[in-house]
């Protein structure tokens, strides 16, 4: 079994059925004076009662396309959607001519992973002369993702070129005034905080082998790359390449869970220089609901730092980390476009040398939004963090008597717009605060970068 609608396609979904104004496609034979509450406002056991009456009254009155059409819109909220789509199957018996309804099979089937059965009402539903042209278009971008999900191979790709400026670039602390050996100490110029740009480029891509069996099981694949170049501090110039592979088995008679096992690599340089290598495993369980998804995981590195000429004791870092989290994402109903995302995480690394290793927390949640104007599709999605991380000992160059420890808030939008076919245009805007029980990391940071896309 396929999981449910991706990320972009799920808040499309949504649209579609609001853009499409089809209720006058549906005879009002039957239709009551006023209009029932709408599913999203009512809870689970709400939802339930109505659907067993509702379903009592199909069974009196099956011609009453009011009745279906709410039953079927009522069992796909709680996810029951071999009922929503009998509802409907029976309308099209009745009269075949009701575009609203291919629309809403076609989600349907699209959602239990019966692509060809969905394309072919989705096809239906993009025919109708009373579909508007840009329901046409999200019915299009389905059909495309249904052609992909029928093939074994699977490929997805993002590119980014840019420019990118940051406030303090050097993470200089926000006072010439620091601790050390715990003393006061007063940092010269050099070391103060400083702005610079730098020209970056991101590459990421998925590849999904598709075993074509009944539980949807599938071999997943992911590669990503970035590189930055510092206009003044070379020696923060950036590179990293990551690759994590591993299956994604379906759970049995579990409908919509998933575990995927993955190993990864990766390797990091600063100042064109080798500064870190990890290797590393973990696990994922991903549950799709009807409302969007939820992905616990748990994920292992060893990380070795090495030294260079540039970074002389990073090699004191050298050690391990766990990382436990939970993602979760899903979109509003009532607000067509709209969706949600969220992760709760927790960290453990050690260190060689113990006053840097450190354990953190942290909260992170984005609201993108994807909508059209001035003739292109946008996405906005406003995001924030927090993370506190605390350090098991002192750092005796610093301050032998206290342990950092670190509160850091982030704040940022990303606007992303599509200007042709594959092409766009990307820009973040993220403010970063660091506070500290030690002077020498209170920081604070803007940045803002812009650059092309391209993505398929």
């Amino acid at each position: 079994m396929k999981s449910g609608l991706p990320a972009k396609l799920r808040g499309a979904a949504v649209a579609i059925l609001a853009a499409a104004g089809f209720s006058s496609a549906i005879p009002t034979e039957g239709r009551a004076q006023n209009a029932p509450a709408p599913v999203s406002t009512l809870s689970e056991g709400q939802l339930r009662l109505e659907a067993d009456e509702l379903f009592k009254r199909t069974l009196v009155d099956p011609k009453n396309f009011d009745i279906a059409f709410r039953y079927a819109e009522v069992s796909a909220r709680l996810g029951d959607y071999e009922a929503a789509i009998g509802a409907l199957e029976r309308m099209l018996f009745y009269t075949r001519d009701l575009p609203r309804v291919e629309l809403e099979l076609g989600l349907l089937y699209f959602r239990l992973g019966s692509y060809e059965m969905a394309r072919s009402h989705f096809e239906h539903a993009a025919v109708a002369p009373q579909t508007p042209p840009d329901v046409r278009l999200r019915v299009d971008a389905f059909v495309k993702e249904i052609e992909k999900r029928l093939s074994p191979n699977q490929l997805a790709f993002y590119a980014q070129v840019g420019l990118r400026y940051q406030s303090n670039a050097n993470a200089g602390p926000n006072s010439a005034v620091v601790r050390a050996l715990g003393f006061d100490a007063t940092l010269g110029s050099a070391f103060l905080k400083q702005s610079d740009w730098n020209a970056f480029g991101i590459i990421s891509g998925r590849y999904v082998y598709d075993f074509e069996n009944q539980r949807g099981d599938t071999w997943e694949t992911n590669l990503t790359t970035y590189y930055s170049r510092q206009f003044k501090f070379g020696r923060l110039n950036l590179g990293l390449a990551e690759i994590d592979t591993g299956p994604r088995l379906g759970l049995g008679s579990l409908m919509g869970v998933s575990v995927r096992p993955y190993v990864l690599a990766n390797a990091v340089t600063l100042g064109d220089r080798t500064f870190q290598t990890a290797t590393g495993a973990g696990a994922t369980l991903r549950y799709q609901a009807p409302w969007g998804q939820i992905e616990p995981g748990i994920e292992f590195r060893n990380r070795s730092y090495r030294n260079s000429d540039l970074y002389p004791t990073v090699a004191d870092q050298t050690g391990q980390q766990t990382v436990g989290y939970i993602l979760a994402s899903g979109f509003f109903e009532s607000v067509p476009g709209l969706r949600w995302q969220g992760k709760l995480s927790t960290t453990r690394a050690t260190s060689r040398v113990a006053a840097f290793s450190y354990r953190q927390v942290g909260i992170e949640a984005a609201l993108p939004y994807e909508f059209d104007g001035m003739g292109r599709r946008w996405t906005v999605a406003p995001s924030i963090g927090y993370f506190e991380t605390r350090y098991d000992q002192p750092n005796i160059l610093v301050d032998p008597t206290t342990a950092r420890r670190d509160r850091e808030w982030r704040v940022g939008t990303i606007v992303d717009v599509n200007v042709y076919q594959n092409i766009g245009v990307a820009a973040q805007v993220q403010y970063m605060r660091t506070l500290s029980n030690l002077p020498n990391y209170r920081t604070q940071n803007w940045v803002v970068s812009i650059g092309p896309t391209v993505r398929f």
